[in-house]
């Protein structure tokens, strides 16, 4: 009795130790660095947590060519459970390529895929193919995943070779597929098959995709299920004992904020720029750390920062504070300091393993998309700094700089300053190049030509009136 109890609790435990375990990775709408953080997050925790199925449930037109390429390429090298794509709608573009970096694929019947085109949009908004250096890379990683997962590999090809004939050979063994890359290596491989047995699949100018049924019957997928439910029979499992890896609600609110990144970006500048106008840290300062820590965050989460672009942010803020209140040196450390502030700004637009690499074909769209965020931050930034300095002098926010007991005088921002030119005054505190002047008996916010340092109590010369304020220079 007590070797059938020592071999049955053998027999459990192996039983145990090979026990179905699955869990449920969603992935809807566009394809994007958010998506591509989320699918690597949950390969990571479905492997830390022992899974042996993996099911990626894909509904999307696909997305960003760089965040498809990192997703399948995810795929691929994952050394965790068995993963397996569910399409039960519509799986298109980089969707597509994600798909075929699964050992398996189940479809709805309603289910279609395919059609990995690679397009970009132009400056006027029309569509156009990529060029070829970037189907070359396309057509590379589709031959990668056919040769690791088993997909046919002509045919995954054709998915994205738009240039290229897809044929069909009948052979005694089956039908072989053959793109026309392939073809004249095919024909010298097999000198007995004639050129004229070909049959011609698909022609140039078009792409392949495939319904549910096509699918399962050319072996570009597994098989059909009815849903979800299915799925999970087929692993003999059911939903309840299922694990489910959906987005955190930190991740969808990384997704939706992704969208108004650039202004939080351009928020946290400007704030940060009226602080600097208004000596002394307070609610201007106080928004600009608020709107700087949601932009970093929100990269963070998106995989596009990380602490060297903070710690550039930070240099660079110093050394502007350093030329303003410290150390003037004519502009060269607030030149400097503003430089790192936008080269952090800059990288924090682009994924962290693209942003030095070069050498990859993506490089070149992602930094172009990245100075596009990045100028468009700067540009919003611009414009309200500009309308705020036409404004500053009639809000009463400046009067905080105002050194009223020491001047009896009508409020500044009911002045005319335009046609003070060449009027002299006193600096009425350090100039850094902002700070406050006193001419004629009114008090006007100023700024140092050419960003030199003016003490509080020098004799000053108005040069022009430029944004509402003064240009002045030491007498």
């Amino acid at each position: 009795m007590l070797r059938l109890a020592t071999l049955l609790l053998f027999l459990t435990s192996l039983v145990s130790a090979v026990e179905t375990r699955v869990g449920y990775l969603p992935i809807h709408g566009p394809i994007d660095d958010g998506r591509a953080a989320y699918f690597k997050r949950g390969l990571g925790e479905a492997k830390k947590q022992g899974m042996t199925h993996l099911v990626v449930h894909l509904t999307t037109d696909g997305g960003a060519l760089s965040a498809g390429q990192a997703m399948l390429q995810q795929a691929l090298a994952s050394d965790g459970p068995r993963l397996i794509a569910f399409v039960d709608n519509r799986c298109y573009s980089a969707g597509s390529l994600i798909a075929y970096g699964h050992h398996e694929i189940l479809l709805t019947k309603e289910a279609t895929l395919g059609d990995i085109g690679v397009i970009k949009m132009s400056a006027d908004g029309k569509m156009e193919y990529a060029p070829e250096k970037v189907e070359t890379v396309v057509r590379t990683l589709l031959r990668s995943a056919a040769q690791n997962r088993g997909w046919n590999e002509a045919t995954l090809v054709k998915m994205t070779a738009r240039n290229q004939d897809l044929y069909r050979f009948d052979l005694p063994e089956g039908p072989k597929m053959v793109i026309e890359d392939e073809l004249p290596s095919f024909l010298a491989a097999n000198p007995t098959i004639k050129t004229e047995s070909k049959v011609l699949l698909l022609g140039k100018d078009r792409l392949l995709s495939y319904t549910a049924q096509e699918a399962v019957k050319a072996g570009m997928a597994t098989a059909l299920v009815d849903d979800l439910d299915g799925v999970y029979a087929r692993l003999g499992v059911t939903k309840t004992a299922v694990t489910d890896l959906s987005p955190t609600s930190a991740e969808r609110w990384s997704w939706t904020m992704a969208e108004v990144a650039p202004l939080l970006a351009a928020a946290a500048l400007f704030f940060l720029f009226m602080e600097l106008k208004a000596p002394g840290f307070g609610w201007w300062g106080g928004l600009a750390v608020a709107c700087g820590v949601g932009f970093f965050v929100c990269q963070f989460a998106l995989d596009l920062a990380n602490s060297f672009e903070v710690v550039l942010l930070v240099l660079g803020v110093a050394l502007v504070v350093l030329e303003l209140f410290i150390i003037p040196t004519m502009g060269l450390l607030g030149i400097l300091g503003g430089l790192m502030v936008v080269l952090a700004l800059l990288l924090s637009f682009m994924p962290t393993d693209l942003q030095f690499d070069m050498s990859s074909p993506f490089w070149a769209e992602r930094a172009a998309q990245a100075m596009t965020q990045a100028t468009g931050a700067i540009a919003v930034m611009t414009i309200g700094t500009i309308g705020m300095l036409l404004l500053l002098p009639r809000l009463a926010v400046r009067s905080r700089l105002a050194d009223a007991a020491a001047i009896d005088a009508t409020s500044a921002g009911t002045i005319e300053a335009a046609n003070l030119g060449g009027k002299t005054g006193t600096a009425r505190s350090d100039l850094t190049p902002a700070g406050e002047v006193e001419v004629e008996g009114h008090l006007y916010s100023a700024n140092a030509d050419h960003g030199q340092f003016i003490p509080v109590g020098t004799p000053i010369t108005v040069v022009e009136a430029r944004f509402g304020e003064l240009v002045v220079r030491p007498t």
